[in-house]
């Protein structure tokens, strides 16, 4: 639902800023949340309403990593900054994941019983945020010239004539399809491979593992990305490429437990942690477009694509997961080689010297 309103979003951005933009969808997201606890369960429409309401916000929040970066980060620590972004989407679905299940047993909360749970508790945070965030710094942490950007407008049809940077969006989409069809179908596909010997708390364990290595590699890649030298990104994401087919090729032939932990960590780390290095790979391909419109793009596709990836594997290979992971493997394999063609700019062409 939420995946209409990405180009939507940079548009916004773009004319109030991120800082008043974040500020009313968090607001709006506290309020859509709080009425999907208290009425959500009245009535079907009640329940659409309210859902609806917090999809629509959610890209209004989350593209505003890019241009945070953008303008409190100097063009050399953008990779970590984009890090510690991807982090906090990831830590908002294990707070879900485990906070909702727990709220319900020790509680005996019900779903809309969590719901306004979570809904008060963003009351502070969102205020926390209104009263001490800012749209600038006082003092620019690169030359003004790196800050600008191009409108929109202008930035859409510059990206649609940059290879370099169509390049870089389909290796993110591809490698986010593999991800969201992956963690999707983790249990089905595990259990094929052992022919069903597989334990679910197990399984579980293996989710956890490689929620635990995305987190460490999300912060650490982008790191070493960023303090390396050249602080080129291409490299790292060719390395991550090929790890993320070991860790696939561990769930076809890896039957021991020492193996499957392995895929898990190989997962985690490669297929999960480049996430923001390939985001910062495309908005320095498309300098001078603004990071807003850049990322948009970016997760809009990877959204559709996952997508579209989950009905394809269901409708197509049904439950044949030896086909499923064949699909996995040749995603990958076409990322790589689009990560070789792009041609990574120099330190001054990026405008990181």
């Amino acid at each position: 639902m939420h995946d209409p309103f990405f180009r939507s979003a940079s548009w916004v951005f773009e004319k109030i800023g991120w800082y008043k933009t974040v500020s009313i969808a968090g607001i709006v997201l506290m309020g859509f949340t709080l009425l999907c606890g208290f009425i959500g369960g009245s009535s079907y429409t009640a329940l659409i309403i309210t859902t609806i309401g917090i999809a629509v916000t959610q890209p209004f929040i989350i593209n505003a990593f890019g241009m945070i970066s953008a303008l409190w980060f100097p063009p050399s620590e953008r990779g970590i900054a984009n890090g510690w972004g991807m982090i906090s989407t990831y830590l908002g679905v294990v707070m879900a994941q485990f906070g909702v299940p727990w709220l319900m047993s020790t509680f005996g909360l019900d779903i809309p019983g969590a719901l306004k749970v979570f809904g008060f508790l963003s009351i502070p945070m969102i205020l926390w945020f209104v009263i001490f965030a800012r749209e600038k710094p006082p003092t620019p942490p690169a030359d003004e010239e790196l800050i600008e950007r191009v409108s929109f407008a202008e930035g859409m049809k510059q990206l649609m004539k940059n290879k370099k940077f169509i390049y870089a969006l389909l290796v993110f989409w591809l490698l986010q399809g593999v991800y969201f069809t992956l963690t999707t179908l983790m249990e089905p596909i595990l259990q094929y491979f052992d022919n069903g010997s597989l334990d679910s708390m197990f399984i579980g364990t293996l989710g956890t593992i490689l929620t635990v290595t995305a987190v460490i590699a999300t912060l650490v890649l982008p790191a070493v990305s960023d303090r390396s030298k050249s602080k080129k990104r291409k490299p790292i994401v060719l390395i991550c490429e090929v790890g993320a087919l070991v860790g696939l090729a561990l769930i076809v032939v890896g039957h021991s437990v020492g193996l499957q932990i392995l895929m898990a960590c190989c997962l985690g780390i490669f297929l999960t942690g480049v996430t923001p290095i390939v985001m910062v790979l495309g908005y320095e391909c498309a300098y001078p477009v603004s990071e807003g419109v850049t990322e948009s793009l970016m997760q809009l596709g990877a959204n559709g694509w996952g997508l579209i990836c989950l009905l394809a594997v269901n409708g197509i290979f049904k439950g044949n997961h030896m086909g499923t992971m064949i699909f996995f493997f040749v995603g990958t394999v076409i990322s790589l080689i689009l990560t070789m063609m792009i041609q990574e700019a120099s330190l001054k062409e990026r405008r990181i010297e």
